[in-house]
């Protein structure tokens, strides 16, 4: 009784994870194809008492491993312990809530999403395919 408790409660959590991230993926996705910005919290920001990211979001994708990943503009966050504006990528599994805002795409980050993103940082290709943007 009490292993088939446990297998259970083991698909219960994975069904509202997965439930939770394609939430997720609905929200980036119709941001990224009406070049919108989102209000993103992601994994230890409130912990460190950081202000939820200001982030346009420009492609959502698969990786090579299965994992869903987001490329966009940061305008407002904690990173690395100071707010930067930066191009940035983002796991799935470390985002927390997310939440569409209204805001216009400042000129670096329309000239990024204008030029794309091949998945590769430096020579580590990893993004299999766009899902949207």
């Amino acid at each position: 009784m009490t292993r088939r408790f446990l297998i259970l409660a083991v698909f219960t959590a994975l069904a509202g994870q997965t439930q939770a991230q394609n939430a997720i993926e609905e929200q980036l996705c119709e941001a990224a194809k009406t070049n919108r910005t989102v209000e993103l919290v992601y994994d230890k920001d409130a912990s460190k008492g950081c202000l939820p990211r200001l982030i346009d979001v420009h492609q959502v994708a698969i990786g090579n491993n299965g994992s869903l990943y987001m490329h966009g503009w940061q305008h407002r966050g904690c990173t690395k312990g100071r707010d930067f504006e930066a191009k940035r990528i983002f796991k799935f599994e470390k985002i927390k809530s997310v939440t569409l805002i209204d805001g216009e795409f400042g000129e670096k980050s329309q000239a990024t999403k204008a030029e794309g993103w091949d998945g590769c940082i430096g020579n580590n290709c990893f993004i299999k395919e766009n899902i949207c943007e």
